[in-house]
């Protein structure tokens, strides 16, 4: 029975067809023009990080420590398991919702909870390899290929991030039944979880002293917690040195830990999932207010409560506002440092400051997908819109303009905090605050015009239309691919025209490209809603 649920459960998470948002015999147009945007992704990944890793592998293996890009695997599969297991386990293992249809029948709830684990830690380790895998490519590349260290690596990748998913998945439940109390428990923990992606952010600046590669300046921070951590310390050793002592301390002491813990939260499992979180509700005795506004901007308004209401689809969606307002604040104190990273992490060494600061605003207003997911996210309750008194074209205008709302003003601010501490010229930043509202009206545009064409109403949670449909996916390397467009138009004018002038090429560009969007919006909007169905 157990495998019979891990089957089950890695269907319902992880197969091709939950993934992509629709059959892929079906559609098998769909299907190719999302492989070549999955292939797209990677690339782009690749060639973000994996030149920064390669190089980092290189000054490591000059000095004779490329141990220590284990201790970068290490501590980043560390945070790919507090990000999963702190947003999953709670509703996945002590709070799911199929318990009222496994309940009854007649399976011994521990095998639900061992399936129900092992579904979570397949999504964590299939993760982790993917963010890693420049880590593992680099080490292996400078160190040379050992078959017996490539076997331990295995091992001790399954073992590593054992301990970290047991004490993660304990705290989720812990706030889930603390902030469950509170009147605004989902505002309070996407604030909580974006403080602590601003502290690490922060913390990048401050280690980051260096003016090679920004990773080198992580190489004495993260040597130190592998050396306080000794599991990391023993999946290092095991793995450069072939210890299978070492591995053998990681195996015992991770798999010892990690299986007294599933032991000791089973009645605790059990418990809450009879039990239920319960919300703090509270009655206003006070009269109804009726307010009468535009239906565009009751949309808009709905939007909003939809986006503060679910954590996952706020950080998924406003991940890249914040990182961008972070990153312009950080640029008023850590001018240098910046300099370093744009150029760094972008390969675009040479070029205007202009120019890589506009490709950071980009890549962030691109992560704002809202209206690539928002139609889908109506779910059964699609028919509702449908029926209202409104236009479709007004519902899809809402929601762009939602997201126009949560990235647009932050583009601003960060192109006038940019230009102040960078010290641009004011006719560029002008130019500059032009291309950005232009461009976010592009994206949000043509991520409409996505989900339109492909909505998915059959989902069993939100996560399936916020990060695994079809719609997220092209949204988001779509925005990329919109970006690309003007950088190709840079390269082409950059040793033609004044900077200038290129940019205002550039606000041509995405005029142009706004038009056509703008004219299916029009015309088509009204008979795709007639004929969807949720």
């Amino acid at each position: 029975m157990y495998f019979t649920l891990v089957k089950l459960f890695l269907k319902e998470n992880i197969s091709i067809k939950r993934l992509m948002g629709f059959d892929v015999k079906a559609s098998k147009t769909k299907a190719i023009l999302i492989g070549i945007a999955i292939i797209y992704a990677l690339l782009v990944f690749i060639g973000a990080f994996g030149y920064m890793f390669f190089d980092l592998g290189r000054v490591l293996n000059d000095i004779g420590q490329s141990e220590i890009l284990i201790s970068f695997l290490s501590i980043y599969t560390l945070g790919m398991s507090l990000f999963i297991t702190l947003f999953r386990a709670s509703g996945y293992l002590f709070y799911y919702k199929d318990y009222e249809l496994l309940s009854p029948l007649p399976i011994h709830p521990k095998k639900v909870l061992y399936a129900k684990m092992t579904v979570l830690l397949i999504m964590l380790y299939m993760t982790s390899f993917i963010f890693t895998l420049p880590i593992i490519f680099s080490y292996f590349y400078w160190q040379g290929v050992n078959l017996l260290s490539i076997l331990y690596f295995i091992i001790g990748f399954l073992f590593i991030p054992l301990i970290p998913v047991a004490i993660f998945s304990f705290l989720s439940l812990g706030i889930a039944i603390l902030t469950a109390k509170l009147r605004y428990a989902k505002l309070l923990s996407i604030v909580f979880v974006l403080a602590l992606m601003v502290g690490i952010f922060m913390l990048s600046f401050q280690i980051n002293e260096v003016e090679t590669n920004p990773l080198t300046g992580q190489i004495d921070l993260f040597k130190g917690i592998a050396s306080i951590y000794l599991p990391f310390d023993w999946f290092r050793r095991a793995v450069h040195e072939a210890s299978i002592l070492h591995l053998a301390y990681l195996v015992l002491s991770n798999g010892a830990i990690f299986g007294l813990y599933l032991f000791l939260i089973q009645g605790l499992v059990h418990r809450t999932n009879q039990k239920g979180i319960r919300s703090n509700i509270r009655k206003s005795v006070g009269p109804i207010k009726y307010q009468e506004r535009p239906a565009i901007f009751a949309i808009v308004h709905k939007e909003m409560k939809r986006f503060f209401s679910s954590t996952l689809y706020a950080l998924n969606t406003g991940f890249g506002p914040v990182i961008l307002l972070v990153a312009s604040v950080a640029s008023l104190f850590f001018k240098s440092e910046l300099e370093n990273i744009l150029s760094q992490a972008m390969g675009m060494g040479g070029l205007s400051i202009e120019v890589m600061v506009l490709t950071l605003i980009g890549f962030t207003l691109a992560m704002t997908y809202t209206p690539a997911i928002s139609l889908s996210l109506e779910g059964k309750n699609f028919w509702i819109i449908k029926s209202l008194p409104i236009k479709a074209k007004t519902v899809m205008y809402g929601k762009i303009l939602f997201n126009l709302f949560v990235g647009v003003p932050i583009g601003l601010l960060a192109v006038i905090l940019f230009g102040f501490s960078l010290q641009l010229p004011v006719i560029n930043q002008v130019l500059m605050l032009l291309l950005v509202i232009v461009y976010s009206l592009v994206i949000s545009c043509f991520d409409a015009m996505i989900n339109l064409l492909m909505p998915k109403f059959n989902f069993v949670n939100d996560a399936e239309v916020i990060k695994q449909s079809a719609g997220a996916l092209l949204a988001t390397f779509g925005g990329f691919a919109i970006l690309a467009i003007s950088g190709v138009a840079f390269y082409l004018l950059n040793d033609k025209l004044d900077l200038s002038l290129i940019l205002l090429v550039l606000v041509g560009i995405n005029l142009i490209l706004l038009t056509p969007l703008v004219i299916f919006l029009e015309k088509k909007t009204d008979a795709i809603f007639n004929k969807l169905h949720a």
